[in-house]
């Protein structure tokens, strides 16, 4: 039986249509919901900050995307390589140093306001007064003064962070004052005669601010194909949004421009120091010569002499080249053997041939790659793993070219130097003095060879330099928006509408699907497996009118119920014994006793009332009586059947029996014999017994005289029965002890969901209140608010 219980208490599922009902009555809740949703959103747009999205697009030219050979004159002298990455663009249009030079150089850490009622102004690009930081203001940052700006000279409250006092000082305009580390003036604007009252100036940490505009700036491609780069910027003011993300632009041009600039300036100076070394050698080199013709008395040397130094001057040359080539190789060595080198390959003390030029490209845009996938992925991905593979082998084909170029090389050599040797071994044979002129024209000439190519690698360079040029263009520079981004007027009050539409449905579901309380006759009828024989409503006036002839709606109900008992009873001959009950307490059964007793009095029935409820007697105080004598009384054998036998005032054939005393031990007197006697004798004076007992979900009063009552009916509450104590009550009922039952569903609330939705818009008030007034319509309105 346990499985079958189980399944016989399951919840219902959920019906939609009923779920919309509700929802439909309800339907004033949610038009004040909606308003008051309305309002918030309302307040929210009022006094929450806008922000605005101003937005660029920055051309790049990236040689990867773009293809094609150089046009520009200038461009092919270019010794160094100047592709791009875009998605390294796009990162440095996120650096936070990009952006501390933004901020600190046009002061966008400073702002001004005037406070004000809830949300305060900001002042942008002008102010009542003009804040100026004269020390480092890229290390200055988290002050607040508030300055009064009607007076001279300024009165200042600084405030330098939390739990630090407040400094309190007096500045006149344009004075200098120090606070802590920093250096500060305070200037008038045109402005402070519009604003009289005090004014706020936040000074931010540049460096922190960076940090946090990181997350107000977006990148993005335009396409896939394009390098074209589409960017945005958030601010709660509109001039600034564009003003800052212009200002980014040019700094990033800036940037850009110096970090190309940064490969030739340095092979400049380089040449630089070299050159004039070389032209201090030179110059002691000719006054050697000068001084050599005038001791010897020497204006030229013989045929012999001077093809010796021609032959030992073309043999110094090539031995130089071959020297400058080596030297180039240990550069590029030396650059592959640092894979950290941020910069690419520039040959400060010569050329590089076309075949090594191309392992070097091949090895950078491999590096290149490596770096980039470092930042998204392990070390140990296949990815990194097949990249590192490709620069180890990139390099390693350098090494061997290298390695190859230097024996070639050292074998030119040693022929070039075996030339010398020769040419030597000649000069050798020459006179002294020539020998010795010889050797002063030789190191002249070495030296002249080398300081004219160092001249003309100092004019590449600076032609090189020169022809750098910004590849970026602003195609779209920053406007300012007119309207903000953020909130969104519509969006903000159709989000707030539908969030109080499905908090007021979820009201409205908790209500009357999660509420532990009967609220149905549905529900009533899902537990039991019997009639609900009437359906009482709720009333605060006409209560104690026994009157039979009046048209109150609890008269017609009732006689309903009268109509729907004898039904119950068809089968039943004689006078009939009728128990009502409850579950608990409070559930209306003492109510609908005297009522039920006084209706079936009609046709001269004679009925009495027996006030059963030992322990809590209510019935005789209802009529306005006493229960000092009564039931208890007879019980004990005190008192005679005619002693207890009490008319009902005000009515016709309708009889009480009180309680009487409330004895210590009620059950053991409702099971003797002689209340089977008193049963049976009131059977043969009275028609009808109508017995008000005590609830049977509490004490067992009731089983206990079960089975002298031929019918028993049980009451429910409206919005007060637990649905946990029908359930219990439910499993009691299901005994052999009660004969005859049916159900009683009192207490429904008038202009609820419950009676609209069984009685559609009839109302069941007296004839003098059929037309409605305003009172009427705000009771009613308020109920489907509850």
């Amino acid at each position: 039986m346990a499985p079958l219980k189980a399944i016989h208490h399951r919840p219902a599922a959920i019906d939609m249509g009923d779920l919309f009902r509700k929802m439909l009555f309800h339907w004033p809740l949610y038009l004040l919901a909606i308003a008051l949703a309305a309002a918030a959103g309302w307040a929210y747009l009022r006094y929450t900050p806008p922000s605005y999205m101003s937005s660029a697009r920055l051309y790049i030219k990236d040689e990867k995307k773009t293809g094609g050979e150089e046009t520009d004159v200038l461009k092919s002298l270019s010794l160094f390589n100047s592709g791009k990455n875009m998605e390294n663009e796009m990162e440095l249009l996120h650096s936070p140093i990009l952006l501390q030079r933004v901020i600190s150089i046009n002061h966008f850490n400073i702002r001004y306001f005037t406070p004000q009622h809830l949300q305060d102004k900001e002042w942008y690009p002008q102010a009542p007064v003009l804040m100026k930081i004269l020390s480092d203001s890229s290390r200055t940052g988290n002050y607040t003064f508030d300055v009064t700006t009607n007076k001279q000279p300024f009165d200042i409250k600084i405030h330098t962070g939390k739990n630090k006092p407040v400094l309190h000082v007096s500045v006149a305009a344009n004075i200098p004052f120090v606070v802590g580390r920093d250096t500060f003036s305070l200037q008038q604007t045109p402005l402070s005669a519009m604003n009289a009252g005090p004014c706020r100036i936040e000074v931010d940490s540049a460096i922190e601010q960076s940090y946090k505009s990181v997350d107000d700036i977006t990148t993005a491609l335009v396409n896939r194909d394009a390098t074209v780069i589409a960017i945005t910027y958030k601010d709660a003011l509109a001039r600034r949004s564009a003003d800052f993300l212009n200002a980014l632009l040019d700094e990033y041009n800036d940037y850009t421009l110096s970090d190309k600039n940064k490969a030739g300036i340095k092979t400049i100076h380089f040449l630089n120091a070299r050159i004039d070394s070389l032209k201090e050698e030179l110059g002691l080199l000719e006054k050697t010569e000068e001084e050599f013709k005038v001791q010897r008395g020497i204006t030229d040397i013989d045929a012999s002499s001077d093809l010796a130094l021609e032959q030992i001057k073309d043999a110094d040359i090539k031995l130089n080249e071959a020297n400058l080539q080596l030297a180039v190789m240990d550069q590029v060595e030396q650059y592959i053997n640092n894979p950290d080198n941020r910069y690419p390959f520039t040959p400060v003390t010569g050329s590089v041939d076309q075949t090594l030029t191309g392992m070097i490209n091949r090895y950078e845009e491999a590096l290149g790659e490596q770096r980039k996938l470092s930042l998204s992925v392990q070390p140990s991905n296949f990815l990194m793993e097949n990249l590192s593979d490709q620069v180890d082998a990139a390099r390693n084909t350098i090494r061997n070219y290298i390695s190859g170029y230097r024996r070639n090389a050292n074998v030119a050599q040693q022929a070039t130097q075996q030339k010398v040797n020769a040419i030597q071994d000649q000069i050798a044979n020459i006179p002294a003095y020539a020998r010795e002129y010889i050797n002063i024209k030789r190191q002249q000439s070495v030296k002249e060879n080398l300081y004219l190519f160092l001249l003309k690698k100092k004019e590449e360079a600076s032609v090189t330099n020169a022809s750098n040029v910004i590849d970026n263009k602003v195609i779209a520079p920053a406007f300012v928006p007119e309207k903000p981004v953020s909130p969104k007027k519509p969006m903000v009050l159709i989000s707030f509408m539908v969030l109080a539409i499905v908090a007021v449905s979820i009201y409205v579901y908790i209500k009357y699907f999660l509420n532990p309380r009967i609220l149905s006759r549905k529900e009533v009828e899902q537990i039991f497996n019997l009639p609900v024989i009437a359906e009482i409503f709720q009333h605060t006036e006409g209560t104690r009118d026994f009157s039979l002839k009046n048209h109150h709606i609890l008269t017609e109900q009732i006689f309903n119920l009268r109509t729907n008992l004898r039904f119950l009873l068809a089968d039943h001959k004689g006078p009939a014994t009728v128990m009502l009950t409850s579950s608990i307490s409070g559930e209306g059964k003492t109510f609908l006793s005297a009522h039920l007793a006084n209706s079936l009095t009609v046709n001269n029935k004679k009925v009495v009332l027996l006030e059963m409820d030992l322990r809590k007697p209510k019935l005789s105080a209802f009529f306005g009586l006493d229960h000092k004598t009564g039931i208890t009384n007879y019980l004990l054998g005190n008192k005679s059947m005619d002693e207890i036998i009490r008319e009902v005032p005000n009515t016709s054939n309708l009889y009480l029996v009180s309680a009487g005393p409330i004895p210590p031990n009620p059950i053991e007197l409702i099971e003797s014999p002689r209340m089977a006697g008193l049963l049976a004798e009131l059977k043969n004076r009275f028609d009808y017994i109508v017995i008000d007992t005590s609830p049977v979900g509490v004490v067992s009063d009731a089983k206990s005289i079960a089975s002298y009552v031929d019918c028993t009916l049980f009451t429910i509450r409206y919005n007060y029965t637990h649905k946990a104590r029908l359930i219990a009550l439910e499993e009691s009922m299901r005994e052999t002890v009660f004969r005859k039952k049916g159900l009683i569903f009192n207490g429904i609330v008038q202009d609820t969901f419950y009676p609209y939705y069984y009685y559609g818009r009839y109302s069941y008030n007296e004839q003098k209140s059929r037309k409605s007034n305003w009172a009427t319509i705000f009771k009613k309105t308020a109920k489907r608010i509850a």
